[in-house]
């Protein structure tokens, strides 16, 4: 028998430690806990020898011992057998939970305990949340609609009314509830005649099981007839089943006196159909035009990318050759002529990029009639002596956002263009004004955003052009010139600059008197700079100098740091300006101080700036701040003297920023990306493992050779797939590759590579330029880009600038 009761208490204990509810069994003496099931202890976090040492109240933070107590002498006094309360159990991490609780006591031979069922109620609590939430939502969509809301039931008696519905009808919802909602508000037709509700097509919507809508006329409270237009839809159970009616009514009198006058004006808007007709026909010839160009400037993208690798095969098996011939041979001097072709052939490929509206293009704000101006002894000298140039600026002229270098290949073009129209003799007239193109214009040329423009136009005294020729002037390769004299690709580049500009082109001509084409460019509101000298926009390294970072935000500081350290410079940091003037005090060599404004800490920045300077005369200091208003700005403007950052700063910006703080001229490169690219062009010292990764088996043969030249070991890869097995299998020191492969992006394969091969460089080899790559990638000092088609020079330099930046950072 003992053996039997032996059994059974284990059985019952182990039902009792796998149940799904959460059982809790404590002594009714000190209320410390007896038993706590497995469902429990993994909820709240406990070992059973953890939750042994504590009692009930410990773990509710709702519930003080006192609260506790009283609330469980019931059940001790023996007024109650059980008692059923919701609570919330704290967790061992500081997380709670809802719990529901049925408790009672068991009285067993002096040792009375508690038992405790606990049901964890978090996710219903959350979904009653979730569920009052939405009823609110919708009571209060209901109640603040202008729509008019009924719900029948299956009698099609009224069970809901909104305000809308109430103030529609006059009827408020206690008068109309339970009763059939036509025999309140439709009850009768215009004329006075009963209205039968099985003649009601509202009413059909339950009956039929379907959704109905449109005009019916309703009787007001007061008596008035006026008109609705509503939908009625039948409203299902959760079995499928129709248990009423949703019918949403508005008053639609305003609407119909609107559709009154529309109908008479029909008479007037069948006269001008004929006119709408002619003026949609010319816009779908337009539209067609435009999708024409489109069309095409895809193509011939995909013809220059295309274009681009052949090039890349030619070009890098004749400059092999060429290293292998001596420079007096007769066969190296072909090979120039050849090298000299491809060059032309990437020129093309330039101007097919150029229509496709796939070029890079620098845009700032210009002044076009300087930058005429600055044309005119070239414009002599390219035109000859039997062609007059006349130029027209008109005073105030606006400047305008578009590339300075394309807007001169631009009027070259048309310059060029108009003197072979002229016969190489003639008047060419260059015109600079302000134009608005306003909506009318913009309506008629479907591709113009109405504005402000400055207009470009270039005319000549040529001969002019037929309607049919002005329409496909702008196709790719297409020349009205005889053979050889030229490529039928100068206006297409005009035209996807123009494009890609968001500008407008416009041709005028007439066969015998000339042509004048008009370019529109943007204009924009910022000040030209016509003395920007390019070699200082560049990012000019720094050459060891010291620069002390303070800024309190860890993330920020560490971001910083590696901008600055990458930038050439070497670093010292301070989280705040107490600790930043330690360091100045120190004694240790400081060049610049980079600090952030707003700090905590008993010294404020300005202050730590003019404490700096008395130490250290010669440091330069430089201010970042997120904000506008604040220490060292004063009514938007900076002190006399301050130089200023805002946040969020980008790496480039922050280099010419410190560059220009410290006032170091553009000259001796120290960067050793800039001194390997300065220097002439050599293979880097000791051979390197190099994984090329190209899809198009001659050129990946060509660069394999090309590296091997310069030293290097190599190995091939012409998938995606193929790269990151080689990966795998190897340790390389360059990933070499392309950014179109045809099982994947090459920019996935830069970012596998990256993070999970630590030190390896990555050198991108395409056609497409820089700004294509995503932001993450964009500006990684640990890649450099390579141009296509590229030959051995512009090789060599590229692992030059490679090797120098050094391995790239494990991630």
């Amino acid at each position: 028998m003992s053996n039997a009761l032996t059994i059974a208490n284990d059985r019952l204990g182990l039902i009792v430690e796998d149940a799904s509810s959460e059982v809790y069994i404590f002594a009714a003496d000190d209320f410390k806990f007896r038993l706590v099931n497995r469902g429990g202890r993994e909820n709240l976090g406990f070992s059973a020898d953890e939750i042994a040492e504590r009692t009930p109240w410990d773990i509710k933070p709702e519930l003080s011992q006192a609260q506790f107590m009283a609330m469980v002498q019931p059940l001790l006094k023996g007024d109650q057998e059980n008692l059923d309360f919701e609570t919330l159990h704290q967790r061992k991490d500081g997380s709670v939970y809802h719990a529901a609780i049925r408790l009672q006591l068991i009285r067993s031979d002096g040792d009375d305990v508690f038992y405790a069922a606990v049901q964890d109620i978090t996710g219903s609590k959350r979904a009653e949340a979730e569920l009052k939430e939405t009823s609110s939502r919708l009571d209060a969509i209901l109640s603040n609609t202008t729509m008019a809301v009924f719900m029948l039931d299956d009698r099609q008696h009224c069970v809901f009314m909104n305000n809308a519905a109430e103030d529609l009808t006059g009827y408020t919802f206690a008068e109309a509830t339970g009763r059939p909602l036509h025999d309140v508000i439709h009850h009768t037709y215009p004329d006075g005649r009963h209205f039968p509700i099985t003649e009601c097509a509202i009413d059909r919507a339950f009956p039929e099981n379907s959704h109905t809508q449109g005009e019916e006329i309703f009787v007001h409270k007061n008596g008035h007839f006026y008109p609705v237009g509503y939908t009625a839809s039948p409203m299902k159970n959760d079995d499928g089943l129709t248990v009423g009616t949703i019918i949403e009514a508005r008053d639609i009198s305003a609407q119909i006196e609107v559709r009154k006058e529309r109908e008479a004006f029909n008479e007037t808007l069948k006269s001008k159909i004929a006119e709408a007709l002619a003026e949609r026909a010319r816009l779908e010839s337009q539209l067609v035009q435009a999708q024409k160009m489109e069309a095409v400037g895809q193509l011939t993208g995909g013809i220059a990318h295309d274009f681009n690798n052949l090039l890349q095969v030619i070009g890098g098996n004749l400059e092999l050759l060429k290293n292998e011939i001596p420079a007096d041979d007769l066969r190296a001097r072909r090979i120039h002529n050849a090298l000299s072709g491809v060059e032309r052939g990437a020129k093309l490929a330039a101007q097919l990029l150029a229509f496709g509206r796939q070029q890079a293009l620098e845009p700032r704000p210009i002044n076009v009639g300087a930058l005429i101006h600055g044309m005119n002894d070239m414009l002599g000298r390219t035109l000859g002596e039997m062609v007059k140039v006349e130029t027209l600026i008109s005073g105030g002229l606006w400047n305008c956002l578009a590339d300075p270098v394309q807007v001169e290949n631009m009027l070259l073009n048309l310059a060029i263009n108009g003197r072979d129209a002229m016969g190489h003799s003639g008047k060419l007239t260059i015109e600079a004004g302000n134009a608005s193109l306003d909506d009318e214009y913009a309506t008629g040329h479907n591709e113009v955003s109405p504005g402000q423009y400055v207009m470009l136009a270039v005319t000549d005294t040529g001969k002019g052009m037929a309607p049919d020729i002005i329409e496909r002037v702008f196709d790719p390769f297409f020349t009205t010139k005889g053979p050889g004299e030229g490529t039928g690709l100068g206006l297409s580049m005009v035209y996807g600059f123009v494009k890609q500009s968001g500008g407008h082109i416009k041709i005028y001509s007439e066969e015998g008197r000339g042509t004048t084409v008009r370019i529109y460019l943007p204009r924009t509101r910022h000040q030209a700079n016509e003395t920007v000298n390019d070699a200082m926009m560049t990012i000019m390294p720094g050459r060891g100098e010291v620069v002390l970072v303070v800024e309190d935000d860890d993330a920020v500081r560490a971001t910083t740091t590696e901008f600055v350290k990458h930038l050439g410079y070497a670093v010292l940091e301070a989280s705040n300006a107490d600790n930043a003037l330690a360091i100045i005090n120190s004694g240790v060599k400081i060049d610049l101080l980079f600090t952030d404004v707003v700090m905590p800490g008993t010294l404020r920045s300005s202050e730590l700036a003019r404490l700096a300077r008395q130490r250290l005369p010669d440091i330069a200091v430089l201010f970042t701040s997120g904000y506008t208003q604040n220490a060292i700005v004063h009514a938007g403007r900076l002190g006399d003297g301050v130089n200023l950052i805002s946040k969020p700063y980008t790496r480039d910006g922050l280099a010419i920023k410190l560059h220009d703080v410290l006032n170091r001229e553009p000259s001796q490169p120290t960067n050793p990306i800039s001194a390997a690219l300065a220097e002439e062009p050599s293979a880097p010292t000791g051979p390197l493992r190099i994984l090329v990764v190209e899809d198009e088996t001659i050129i990946r043969m060509v660069t394999t050779d090309m590296l091997a030249r310069l030293g290097h070991h190599c190995e091939e890869a012409g998938t995606l797939a193929d790269a990151i097995a080689q990966l795998k299998s190897g340790s390389f020191d360059i990933l070499f590759t392309d950014l179109g492969l045809p099982d994947g992006s090459g920019f996935d394969l830069i970012r596998q590579a990256m993070n999970e091969y630590t030190g390896i460089r990555i050198l991108v080899a395409s056609g497409q330029d820089r700004d294509a790559y995503p932001d993450d990638l964009r500006s990684n000092p640990a890649i450099i880009h390579l141009f296509k088609p590229y030959y051995d020079q512009s090789l060599a330099n590229a692992m030059a600038a490679l090797t120098a930046t050094g391995p790239q950072s494990s991630r």
